[in-house]
């Protein structure tokens, strides 16, 4: 494996948009690509109401995403320690796998019409995978890839 070698692991709807709630999202990539899964769908599945990464922040999801993540980590340690530079892929305003712009809001209670707000902070499931890579003595960028149409 070349020491030069660049991967991407990305979020999971940059390469299967039928996971996503709302628009999709556009990306290409010119180097090789893991793509992470997407624990929203896994752990709710595809018929999910929108949601805010406040309702996301409770013990047993946490605990879902970092078991959810942990075989990646090991394989992104390695490919590290062979030298291969590894770059974080998040979507923007994810609540889940933001990397730098995250979703707050809805508090729960009866069905109306919510308003919700885009903050500066990474989503549950990149908390966990920074969480998990820190622990391992990984530092690795992080980012997020804007939607088509917020350009």
């Amino acid at each position: 494996m070349n020491a030069e070698q660049k991967i991407q692991v990305i979020a999971h709807c940059f390469l299967d948009p039928t996971v996503r709630i709302g628009k999709g999202v556009e990306f290409e990539s010119k180097t090789p690509v893991i793509q992470l899964p997407c624990p929203e769908t896994i752990y709710f599945g595809l018929s999910r109401w929108e949601l805010t990464k406040n309702q996301l922040d409770f013990p047993k999801y946490r605990r879902f995403c970092r078991r959810l993540f942990r075989p990646y980590a090991d394989l992104i340690q390695q490919l590290v320690e062979k030298g291969v530079h590894i770059e974080i892929i998040g979507v923007e305003k994810s609540p889940s796998c933001a990397a730098e712009i995250t979703t707050m809001g809805y508090r729960g209670g009866k069905i109306k019409r919510c308003e919700h707000k885009h903050l500066t902070g990474k989503g549950i499931f990149f908390e966990e995978i920074e969480s998990e890579l820190s622990q391992r003595g990984i530092q690795l960028k992080m980012s997020d890839h804007k939607h088509r149409n917020d350009k």
